[in-house]
């Protein structure tokens, strides 16, 4: 029971000092990248980064690919729209199905995202070079545990 203890610590000493980070992160100057990405939500910024990858992509393939309702992706997508992140396609031959591409502003907000992630990995992937492959494992079960648990919550 003591070391569950001590993992119960862990946690909220981890949690704490997230959200003290989060806090002197809003004080401090953050890079201009930091800033433009602060301008929007997780979910914009996800559908921006899917529709890189795809090169276009409808209501019904973001829903899908980003496990977000319909109505949120479309309320997402008018604030795309709206500052220019986003255009409209429509096919000629179906002129129902509504389809957005990247403008050169989102092209350039996907990569901006994209570069901040690969920060974090880096980040990451230098703390998880100390653990072993069973420690990893470990880790691995853990967060899943605890993803599985917010789910169902």
């Amino acid at each position: 029971m003591e070391k569950k203890n001590d993992v119960i610590e862990a946690l909220q000493r981890l949690i704490t000092e997230r959200e003290s980070a989060d806090r002197r992160r809003k004080g401090m100057k953050v890079s201009q990248e930091e800033a433009i990405v602060s301008d929007w939500t997780l979910t914009q910024l996800h559908i921006v980064a899917a529709i890189k990858e795809k090169g276009k992509a409808n209501n019904i393939t973001l829903s899908e690919t980003l496990n977000v309702s319909k109505p949120a992706i479309t309320k997402a997508v008018k604030k795309l729209l709206e500052h220019n992140i986003l255009e409209k396609m429509q096919q000629e031959d179906n002129r129902k199905e509504v389809y957005y591409m990247l403008t050169k502003s989102g092209e350039m907000l996907a990569l901006i995202h994209h570069q901040l992630h690969e920060q974090a990995k880096n980040r990451y992937l230098s703390i998880l070079n100390d653990f072993n492959t069973s420690e990893l494992e470990t880790i691995i079960r853990f967060l899943n545990a605890i993803t599985k648990n917010m789910k169902s919550h």
